[in-house]
């Protein structure tokens, strides 16, 4: 109708989802960018951050029933590198909150933690957004006064425990950390992190610079 504001595509794609969500993923969208298919890159072929080796796995199953897998977009009887690159933008909303936002339970974590999170989780997968959790909160948890002998660390094994949410509200709610200081101690594991990738893999150094900057945005 002529004269009435049309929502944009990104405003159409986001729409059942939470409003920390759509943000969220709204923001993730422009991160990833679109197709690109580096030999050097271990995932394989990549578009919105959904690589070939997360697809295949992840996309294989057959909600309608007919026969073929939901993600064979091109229905020629496999996932592929042809898939990827049939990627919608609706496409990549839906995989991001079945398979990162909702099994991080990012919407009951403080913000911007979850976000941080949902960001890593997509780029590095599950286990190692919750195990940057961990490694931020045993940071955070030596800055906290407290008698030596109830100085009780986390262990850094990516699941997210009664022990691991205790912590969580513990720095929180500390006047000499919080949420603050949370934030600023994922960012320096997540950079570790990265600089860990690069050192292992030769190949990869060329995006460090660019992960960096990635870990410096996180929660901002």
């Amino acid at each position: 109708m002529s004269g009435t504001p049309q929502p944009s595509p990104d405003d159409i794609l986001v729409q059942g989802y939470s409003t920390r969500y759509a943000a969220a993923a709204k923001k993730l969208l422009l991160i990833e960018g679109g197709f690109v298919d580096d030999p050097t890159d271990r995932g394989g072929a990549t578009k919105y951050g959904i690589s070939l080796r997360f697809l295949a796995a992840a996309g294989a199953f057959d909600s309608d029933g007919d026969g073929i897998a939901d993600f064979d977009l091109d229905m020629d009887g496999d996932i592929d590198g042809a898939d990827v690159r049939k990627l919608t933008r609706g496409d990549a909303v839906f995989l991001y909150s079945r398979h990162f936002w909702l099994p991080l339970n990012c919407d009951s974590l403080p913000i911007p933690l979850g976000e941080a999170m949902f960001d890593q989780g997509v780029n590095g997968g599950l286990k190692a957004a919750r195990k940057l959790l961990q490694r931020a909160l045993n940071t955070c948890l030596l800055l906290i006064p407290v008698s030596a002998a109830k100085k009780t660390l986390l262990k850094v094994d990516g699941a997210i425990g009664t022990a691991t949410m205790a912590a969580l509200r513990e720095v929180a709610m500390s006047n000499s950390v919080g949420i603050t200081g949370l934030m600023s101690a994922y960012r320096d594991a997540a950079r570790e992190r990265y600089r860990n990738i690069a050192a292992r893999y030769p190949a990869q150094k060329r995006f460090l610079n660019g992960w960096l900057a990635r870990a410096d945005a996180l929660g901002k």
